[in-house]
């Protein structure tokens, strides 16, 4: 999967990130021969539209001198500060070299400093969102037009692409087949579920739990599932309006009369920290290193490490993913609750869901069941090989543990009025946000929010190292799916983006 590169955004990590918020919605003609694709799209008139041009045809047939040359020709210098054109060029090489290359099917978004494509992996079939972006004009003259972000992450299948036969045996054979196929090309190793109403219509384990001991998934395999935890602070928060306790009108100052910024004690919202819309930034990367090791026993624990911060924007004025805001709403609920955020959690959603086999995981402990997380990253830059990645703790802003099975269990509690409201569900899946930059979407209380072939789809997804998770729930009907993967972003959305197609596709014709 090709990788976005930019001067601001150079990291891998970062990068899927992005991604897992930015879901695909493109819904082009279906054709079946993908060099015919590629062929058939004229590209636009534009510089952006050559240079995507001149990749592609390289990618079918790669060599290493020839992209290294074309990178350093036409990258900007910004980007050469964060990664070399001679690594680029080798990532470049290999991922045209296991994808085939790609056909281009159709040309999502021109403009003339940037171009946005679907395309379809020659070898597995597998369609992304492809991006190219130039440098503006404010640029050194050396640097006009020269590339500063180049990338993107799975799409759903063209709704003209998909199966005719949608019937659960079909489905089950289709999903298992594509799953097994990803999982031999190294792109996917972990559990899809597929259910109706709760009840699964697929489980299916690709991969190994332990690559080095080849130890399989079972359905006991517990995984780290990173930001997709934060939809259980959002139903933390949600059960407290319910009970009439807090308001997502409430400012950051009536819980917390000392809080150190001024502008979050005065003007911040609990509905704007859920919904990345507060301006807070990131707390992960200050967390210590006793923290780490110890764990954190108190959502509270973690605010003196932002409190003190700058606002990226005036709160309400924009959209910025934000870890410490969520971090800040869990620290709210113990506030009003009178109860520590991870024994919260464990008492009014995991037990009420009936999730046996989940834990808050802020106190590093034995997990007989817990996965092995699988990187390519590593504190020199990016490794040819998987190692095992360091090991997260929990927070308000995810981190937690859990399986397939316990995580659609959640999502049937939550959408069926078990966990909140039918209103407060329906307010946590309502726009309150629009993330900047990719191919669309919206964002609610903690909740991802994109349509499909005219169908809403919610949920949320989670990346660190070594961590790739997805949930997906059709709304407007009983389809939910989970993708769980041991192995870097974007793992499961590799597998997940043609499930949830397939789901929202079924769901539709039974409407």
């Amino acid at each position: 999967m090709k990788l976005f590169r930019s001067s601001g955004q150079i990291t891998m990590l970062t990068a899927l990130f992005v991604s897992s918020l930015c879901v695909a919605q493109a819904q082009p003609a279906a054709r079946t021969d993908s060099s015919a694709q590629s062929s058939a799209i004229k590209m636009p008139d534009t510089t952006p539209g050559k240079l995507f041009g001149e990749w592609l045809a390289m990618c079918s047939a790669p060599n290493l001198e020839q992209l290294t040359k074309w990178t350093s020709e036409h990258t900007s210098s910004e980007v050469f500060k964060f990664i070399s054109a001679d690594r680029i060029a080798k990532d470049d090489f290999k991922e045209c070299t296991e994808t085939g290359g790609y056909g281009a099917i159709e040309v999502a978004d021109s403009k003339p400093d940037r171009i946005r494509l679907i395309v379809m992996a020659n070898k597995t079939g597998a369609y992304s969102n492809m991006s190219l972006v130039l440098s503006g004009t404010d640029k050194d003259p050396k640097d006009l037009d020269k590339i500063v972000g180049f990338g993107g992450g799975p799409a759903a299948p063209p709704e003209s692409a998909l199966p005719k036969d949608l019937s659960d045996a079909a489905l089950a054979a289709d999903l298992t087949a594509y799953a097994d196929k990803m999982a031999l090309s190294g792109e996917f190793s972990g559990i899809l579920v597929v259910a109706h109403d709760g009840k699964p219509i697929l489980t299916h384990a690709a991969g190994f739990a332990d690559h080095g001991k080849k130890i399989a998934f079972t359905p006991e395999s517990q995984f780290t599932i990173g930001s997709m935890g934060k939809m259980f602070t959002a139903a933390a928060v949600g059960q407290l309006v319910d009970e009439g306790k807090l308001s997502y009108d409430n400012v950051v100052g009536k819980f917390f009369p000392d809080y150190a910024n001024q502008t979050v004690r005065e003007k911040v919202t609990v509905g704007m920290l859920l919904s990345h819309t507060a301006g807070l930034k990131d707390f992960l990367g200050k967390r210590t290193p006793e923290m780490m090791k110890n764990g954190v026993k108190r959502a509270a624990e973690f605010v003196p490490l932002f409190e003190k911060d700058e606002l990226g924007f005036p709160p309400g004025a924009g959209w910025g993913y934000s870890n410490a805001g969520l971090a800040l709403a869990g620290a709210i609920v113990e506030k009003v609750s009178g109860e520590d955020y991870p024994d919260y959690i464990r008492k009014h959603i995991f037990a009420p869901a009936g999730m046996k086999d989940s834990d808050p995981n802020n106190i590093p402990g034995p997990h007989p069941h817990l996965v092995v997380p699988y990187t390519h990253l590593s504190p020199q830059g990016r490794t040819d090989d998987w190692h095992e990645a360091d090991h997260d703790i929990g927070s308000p802003a995810g981190g937690a543990i859990s399986t397939a099975a316990d995580l659609i269990r959640f999502a049937d509690a939550l959408r069926n009025g078990k966990l909140v409201s039918k209103g407060t569900f329906a307010k946590m899946v309502t726009e309150h946000g629009k993330p900047r930059g990719g191919p669309g979407g919206a964002y609610g209380y903690a909740m991802e929010i994109s349509d499909l072939y005219g169908r809403t789809v919610v949920g949320h997804g989670g990346g660190f190292p070594g961590v790739s998770t997805h949930l997906y729930m059709v709304l407007d009907s009983p389809y939910t799916v989970v993708v769980l993967s041991n192995q870097d972003p974007p793992s499961s959305e590799i597998v997940g983006e043609r499930a949830k197609a397939l789901m929202t596709e079924k769901a539709k014709r039974e409407k």
